[in-house]
């Protein structure tokens, strides 16, 4: 199969994200919501910048894996308690799931976040093997 171009992941992926909606987490015993939101920081970081197309394209290809590590997770990887963000002006709060999923076995991991009083919603998606998951020397 050859390559897929940036436009057309993007423009398929988007599709495919917009019909989610949301999907029940039996880990969380709650629904996830697929928001803009969470599209927008597959391509943005946290800091508002466009992020590579060589890193959008690396998160828009593991999006089909969300949802098996959604319901197939067993137990929470890493929860990140309810604190203040300045920038929002409001409390978040972060969940991450761990599940090998996927033909190939790929080990992925899923973030959540509440902001406020909100919903639980769709965040980001990467390979466990990401360096930014490991903890930095003491």
């Amino acid at each position: 199969m050859p390559r897929m171009s940036y436009k057309m992941l993007l423009k398929e992926r988007r599709a495919w994200y917009k019909r989610i909606k949301k999907i029940y987490c039996p880990c969380l015993k709650n629904n996830i919501i697929f928001n803009s939101k969470g599209f927008y920081h597959l391509r943005h970081n946290s800091f508002n910048k466009g992020r590579s197309k060589k890193e959008q394209m690396y998160k828009l290809g593991l999006l089909p894996l969300v949802i098996p590590v959604i319901k197939s997770a067993k137990k929470i990887f890493k929860y990140t308690p309810q604190h203040y963000s300045k920038k929002l002006n409001k409390y978040i709060e972060y969940w991450s799931l761990k599940e090998t999923v996927g033909k190939q076995k790929t080990k992925v991991v899923v973030i959540f976040r509440r902001i406020g009083n909100g919903q639980i919603t769709f965040h980001s998606v990467m390979k466990n093997n990401n360096k930014k998951l490991k903890k930095p020397p003491k």
